[in-house]
């Protein structure tokens, strides 16, 4: 399977946790942008058997205008042709939808949508930097739904500082009152340089204990897990499908943690083609002019050597439930899982957090919790 992904770095105001590749530009550079990506998927090139997942990620997307969505769903309808992808999802925030926002995303094709909601704590959403209220996330839940989305994720954060277990249940209770397809819950981590850091630091704030956190990533599990959520990857959960329908995994997400290939188009935006990695500039400005004169836009690029590569394959492998068989690893790498990292498998199935059963490696319950320290050591 290929994915497409397409980043739209703008935002109206930076998260107070955030540290990705985003932020508020003025409109006119905005416009800018969206004539540079058409020029660049202009000289992506074919790619061979098309794009089966879609996804226009941030960012917010839902920051542009109205004509400036259209056109980027021109562009994409340009690039996929007449196959419509298997998925294809657009990231929104509610305090940047309007109905005729909703109205051409339909019209543009769009079948899933992946509202960042965080929190429906009015006291979460302020230390966040969230735009958007609580209530505003409800009506952009419904919204969607008026608009015929029958496909919606909700972003949640967990673990922010002062937030207490009640807070969290309370939240758990709401995004399962309304009844999304998908569900994304996330343990807050302080990246160095964001303000919520600098915060903690100065002893403003103080950041959750581990206990804490692990306590409020169970109740996750058991209510979402309860309520009929297939729990396939540390921190996504998607609704049950039936004999007629699916389960309501991201099928995009999935792409990536099977380490297959993607075409990334715009600021920063990552591309995983024939072994090679490559990204384009993080700078707009300089994304924008190097595009605008007909050159490249990439700042980065290697070929993975074949162990690196292994190294990658399991450990986008263990971030899914199912983890990974012994077959489909040597199938995949060429390589002999227990012959590579029988010695770290071992020392991790005994402290409790990988179990290896019927050739079958992933991580326990225990080891979701702790898959950071699981993972860095096969990297």
């Amino acid at each position: 399977m290929t994915s497409l992904y397409v980043h739209i770095p703008f935002c109206v105001r930076k998260c107070h946790y955030c540290d990705f590749n985003s932020g508020p530009h003025p409109r006119a550079l905005m416009d800018r942008y969206v004539q540079a990506l058409c020029k660049e998927s202009e000289r992506a090139g074919p790619i061979t058997g098309g794009f089966q997942t879609v996804y226009i990620g941030g960012g917010t997307p839902t920051a542009l205008n109205e004509g400036q969505l259209e056109r980027l769903f021109n562009l994409v309808r340009d690039i996929i042709g007449s196959n419509h992808p298997k998925e294809y999802t657009i990231e929104a925030n509610p305090g940047t939808l309007s109905p005729e926002k909703v109205r051409l995303m339909k019209a543009g094709g769009i079948d899933r949508v992946s509202l960042g909601v965080q929190s429906f704590s009015e006291r979460g959403l302020e230390l966040l930097g969230r735009i958007h209220r609580s209530l505003e996330a409800e009506e952009g839940f419904y919204m969607l739904r008026e608009a015929g989305f029958s496909n919606i994720n909700l972003d949640l954060i967990f673990g922010w500082p002062g937030q207490t277990l009640e807070e969290w249940g309370q939240d758990l209770q709401k995004v399962l009152r309304l009844g999304p397809e998908h569900v994304s819950a996330y343990c807050l981590t302080i990246e160095k340089g964001t303000p919520i850091s600098k915060d903690v630091r100065t002893g403003r704030l103080t950041g959750s204990d581990e206990d804490l956190q692990h306590k409020m990533f169970k109740k996750a599990l058991a209510s979402f897990t309860g309520a009929g959520y297939k729990h396939y990857e540390i921190s996504n959960f998607a609704l049950k499908g039936g004999r007629a329908t699916p389960d309501r995994v991201c099928l995009h997400n999935i792409n990536y943690w099977n380490n297959g290939p993607y075409l990334g188009l715009g600021v920063g935006a990552f591309s995983y083609v024939n072994g090679r990695r490559y990204s384009n500039v993080k700078d707009v400005q300089k994304y924008i002019e190097k595009i605008t004169s007909g050159k490249r836009a990439v700042s980065f690029t290697e070929t993975l050597p074949s162990r690196r590569r292994a190294a990658e394959t399991l450990v986008m492998a263990l971030r899914m439930r199912s983890g990974i068989a012994e077959g489909e690893f040597h199938r995949r790498t060429g390589y002999s899982l227990m012959e590579l990292y029988g010695p770290s498998i071992e020392k991790f199935r005994r402290l409790g957090l990988l179990s290896l059963t019927g050739g079958r490696l992933r991580l326990t319950q225990k080891g979701l919790f702790l898959a950071n320290q699981v993972m860095v050591e096969f990297v």
